[in-house]
């Protein structure tokens, strides 16, 4: 047992010696669906001066206290507040009548349930004032994919950063840092408390369908400072990141959206690797870490969410004290293996702390009090689920009150040209003539491209031109070639400049036509092996041959 590990069970141990006597711990008693959280039975303590501060945040007794709170729960709240369940709909009424019901942690936001600011931010205050009817003292975990790049629930409601491999591209990780901070505020100005995101995922390369441009790149080292840059400015912003898919995704062929991915290395040859950016992320105080549906034999037969080794091994190994999520156990890789309701059990029993969009969340939640009557999952081990999520969303809280609001609205326009990278001749300077023909990608695309060029004076028809890949694997012949996705296919092209944009968002469109004009510098440097030289890596080169 870890130093800190050991500090919370003391610390616990002291608050629970005062629990008042007669209070049920099954949900057993006939009023404890209108039972409150209170404070009244737990003794206080005597603050320690030597009590550790974890990497996220709170102290140990923080933690403890929040654990003998959890107890206090009736069993029925208790099992609702380890999920978060998905929303789809527009409908806030419905949103917050689902966490009501259900008495979950929160929801995960999707694109059918985003029309505009104004009824996103209805939603979100629905399901935040829902969540507080339980009594809880921590905020409602109201959640969204907002990544960047292809996965961007919020297009068009907050700016779009390019997808996460332009930032493993940038050589400015305070630039990195700054933008992140500018999309949470922007999340946290619309409700939201969560970001899925970043991905801590190394890519193999092409090979690699399911991540992809969404990874920060190859090398293990940069990746996790990528990740690290990332992670600072979501907790400046105020709203929490949760870095994913523990142990990495990007190193298996199969996409556990439609099967379960077996990891082929062995977990010393993914501590060289994979895991290396997911202990970067622990050590620099993420809040929490997704696990992805991956089996590594090593854990054990079944994707890691249901492996207790795996969370033994984030625990003991990395020295992660904060929360443990999973995946969507919707997907296959998990949903092929259990009923509905047992999936979530056995993640919960395994280690997990927040189940991320149950099948079912009532038949899920159902399933954990059954398990937790019958003594198949242990109360103790739900306690301390609640504790480590409602913990968080307090840390969440204190963060929101401290954050400010960026003063620039174009961050992610900034950043598509500071982190886009170029390889051509001759650095510096405009890459296109007085004219450009445009091809590729979509006719939208090529229209915000065209008008964001016009702005600079550059027309459209004939002069230079420019081929847009919308496909990681594309490739193709222009005096300019972009890569608006994974660039894997650029070595196959036929281009006198060649461009890594990874974005394909009007914004990533715009902050590329002023690359092309000459007046953003594109400071990206490419992430990925078995690319022509960058003029970010020509122009350092240079500086330190001075």
């Amino acid at each position: 047992m870890s130093r800190a590990a050991s500090w919370v069970a003391a610390a616990l141990v002291g608050l629970l010696v005062g629990v008042t006597p007669g209070c049920s711990r099954d949900g057993g008693d006939p009023d404890s669906a209108s039972r409150q959280v209170t404070l009244s039975s737990i003794p206080l303590i005597a603050p320690r001066p030597d009590a550790p501060t974890l990497a996220w945040g709170p102290t140990v007794v923080d933690l403890a206290v929040a654990q003998a709170r959890a107890a206090e729960l009736p069993l029925e709240v208790a099992a609702g507040q380890v999920m978060v369940a998905q929303w789809s709909s527009t409908d806030a009424g419905a949103a917050a009548e689902l966490v009501r019901s259900q008495h979950l942690a929160g929801v995960i936001v999707m694109g059918g349930a985003v029309q505009s600011r104004e009824q996103v931010a209805e939603l979100t205050a629905a399901v935040t004032a829902a969540g507080a009817e339980d009594g809880r003292s921590w905020p409602a975990i109201v959640s969204v994919d907002q990544e960047g790049g292809p996965v961007a629930r919020l297009g068009g409601l907050v700016p779009t950063l390019p997808a996460f491999m332009a930032a493993g591209s940038s050589t400015n990780l305070d630039a990195v840092t700054a933008a992140y901070s500018a999309q949470a505020a922007d999340l946290r100005g619309l409700g939201f408390t969560v970001d899925w995101a970043p991905d801590a995922d190394l890519t193999m390369g092409a090979a690699d369908t399911t991540i992809g441009v969404r990874s920060p790149g190859y090398d293990p080292a940069r990746g996790g400072e990528t990740v690290k840059a990332a992670i600072a400015g979501f907790l400046d912003g105020g709203v929490l990141p949760s870095v994913k898919h523990f142990p990495g995704h990007g190193s298996v062929t199969t996409d556990s959206h439609q099967g379960l991915p077996v990891q082929g290395a062995s977990v010393a040859e993914l501590e060289q690797r994979d895991l290396v950016p997911f202990a970067a992320a622990i050590d620099a105080g993420v809040p929490m870490v997704m696990l992805g549906h991956i089996e590594v034999p090593e854990w054990g037969a079944g994707p890691v969410t249901t492996q207790p080794a795996a969370y033994e091994y984030l625990r003991d190994e990395l020295g992660f004290t904060g929360v443990a999520a999973t995946d969507a156990m919707n997907m296959a890789a998990v949903a092929d293996a259990y009923p509905s309701g047992q999936a979530e059990v056995a993640a919960l029993a395994a280690g997990a702390d927040l189940i991320v969009f149950p099948r079912d969340a009532a038949v899920a939640r159902q399933a954990i009090v059954d398990a937790v009557t019958s003594g198949q999952v242990p109360r103790e081990r739900l306690d301390e689920a609640v504790a480590r999520v409602s913990q968080m969303m307090t840390t969440q809280a204190a963060l929101s009150a401290d954050a400010t609001v960026p003063a620039s609205t174009d961050y992610a326009r900034v950043a598509a040209g500071a982190w886009a990278t170029v390889a051509t001749p001759e650095c510096g300077g405009a890459l296109v003539g007085a004219s450009v023909s445009v091809s590729g990608g979509f006719d939208h695309e090529r229209a915000v491209l065209e008008a964001a060029l016009a702005e600079h004076g550059i027309g459209a028809g004939g002069g230079t031109t420019v081929l847009l890949l919308g496909s990681a694997t594309g490739s193709g012949a222009a005096d300019v070639v972009v890569a608006m996705n994974a660039p894997w296919g650029l070595p196959q092209s036929t281009a006198t400049t060649y461009v890594g944009l990874y974005g394909r968002s009007d914004e990533a469109l715009t902050g590329l036509a002023d690359v092309l004009a000459g007046v953003a510098t594109p400071g990206g440097d490419w992430s990925v092996p078995g690319m022509p030289q960058s003029c970010a890596a020509r122009a350092a080169g240079e500086a330190a041959a001075r």
